[in-house]
């Protein structure tokens, strides 16, 4: 029995939104598998100015949504779920327009309202649990929302007894609306993996498989000792006067750079590891502190050390930010107060520059000219950044965990400097 003429445009929307869904729930998974480095949405644009010390940062925000303490459900993670769901409800609506089953539109309907009222309980938790929202997260749960209102209309229709002369269409004709749809929503998903999936921040499920060695051009040579690199995608850096003016330890001829977001946790375990690395090489190197916030909420955290930078509690106060780091990404102001105390800074003085749009202006200058510099330098080809980035001699070091050790990157320091045992890391630059 093919699809009651009443009801055909219902069923087709339907689908539309279901596939739509699809789209979001993918989006959402992208980007968490990013560690939302580009944002909730990942199509974040950080504007350096002091309007944005005002943006609160995001206490749960999509991290602790998606990734936190309620995102798993009989431990499935929720976007996994999502993910189902959608993608059930789509086939069962495909089923009902290719026969006009009614078994799988009562199917479909029942999908739909256990749906919602999973949606509902998963909204409240960020408005009464969790305390903050998930943008894509609450974009799905509208969706959800209006599936199960477009089943309701569709269900009613179908018991109103609504007389339509049209003759129903044969099977092959009444898919081909529904090939379109799922035309445009291939289109839709390729383009959002390509633009959404690029480079970020490396959840250890994907640093753990970055540790096999990529494909490298046929310029560059293995690197040694085994597993230590640098990344083959990066130019090297001809220039590092843009960031040889950062605050820095050591006074060694080589120059090492690292690029951080306080708030971003591979930057503070690369943190950790650079302490046992600086100490190995305090005489061949110098490392240059380059904050860059990934997010508007980071701007604070960011300002707060280019005001810290003629103290000595400077590199005190980075340690003190990823100490307090968690799910949010941002610090209250009550929060850098109390780092700024705790390294024996003036925690008053600093939210007073931080508040006054003239004192803190030079500070914020600070900070745009470090992220221009890090735009110019170091983003990936296709335009995307992440951090950490770590820099030695103006190559890039691979991000990967067989890299990012101690011994590697004592070794690679030591190499450059010319004071290594072992046989230099033959990589050659990339033209």
């Amino acid at each position: 029995m093919p699809v009651p003429a009443r009801t055909r445009s219902i069923a087709r929307v339907i689908f539309a939104v279901a596939l739509l869904g699809v789209l979001v729930v993918t989006h959402l998974g992208l980007q968490a598998q990013k560690g939302f480095a580009d944002g909730c949405t990942g199509f974040g644009d950080v504007a350096i100015t002091a309007d944005a010390l005002g943006s609160a940062p995001e206490a749960g925000g999509c991290g602790e949504v998606a990734t936190g303490e309620y995102a798993d459900f009989l431990g499935v993670s929720n976007i996994a779920w999502g993910l189902l769901f959608y993608v059930g409800l789509a086939l069962l609506r495909l089923g009902y327009a290719a026969g006009g089953n009614r078994t799988l539109r009562v199917a479909s309907f029942a999908f739909a309202t256990f749906g919602f009222a999973y949606t509902l309980y998963l909204v409240g938790l960020q408005a009464f649990v969790i305390g903050s929202y998930c943008v894509l997260c609450m974009t799905s749960a509208a969706l959800v929302t209006l599936l199960f209102i477009l089943h309701i209309l569709e269900h009613r229709r179908e018991m109103s007894g609504e007389r339509h002369s049209a003759p129903p269409p044969t099977t092959k004709a009444a898919l081909v609306p529904y090939g379109v749809i799922a035309g445009v929503f291939a289109v839709l998903l390729l383009a959002d993996v390509a633009l959404a999936g690029g480079d970020g921040e490396q959840p250890d499920a994907l640093a753990e498989a970055a540790q096999s060695e990529p494909e490298q051009p046929a310029s560059l040579l293995p690197p040694v000792p085994q597993g230590c690199a640098y990344d083959p995608v990066f130019a090297p850096v001809g220039d590092l006067s843009a960031f040889t003016d950062n605050p820095s330890v050591g006074a060694g001829p080589v120059s090492v750079i690292e690029v951080f977001d306080p708030n971003c946790p591979h930057c503070q375990s690369l943190h950790e590891t650079l302490e046992g690395v600086k100490a190995a090489t305090q005489e061949q190197a110098t490392f240059y502190s380059v904050p860059f916030p990934l997010r508007p909420s980071a701007i604070g955290q960011a300002a707060s050390l280019a005001w810290a930078r003629e103290s000595d509690a400077y590199f005190g106060l980075v340690d003190q930010f990823f100490a307090r780091l968690d799910a949010s990404w941002g610090m209250t102001p009550e929060e850098l107060r109390e780092a700024a105390n705790e390294v024996g800074l003036d925690g008053p003085s600093l939210i007073a520059t931080l508040e006054d749009q003239e004192m803190v202006q030079p500070y914020l200058d600070m900070v745009s000219e470090d992220a221009d510099a890090v735009r110019d330098y170091l983003s990936a080809p296709d335009g995307g950044i992440s951090t950490p980035k770590l820099v030695i001699n103006g190559r890039v070091v691979a991000n990967t965990n067989a890299t990012l050790t101690e011994g590697c990157l004592t070794q690679l320091i030591q190499d450059a400097a010319g004071t290594s045992d072992a046989p230099v890391a033959a990589v050659e630059e990339v033209q």
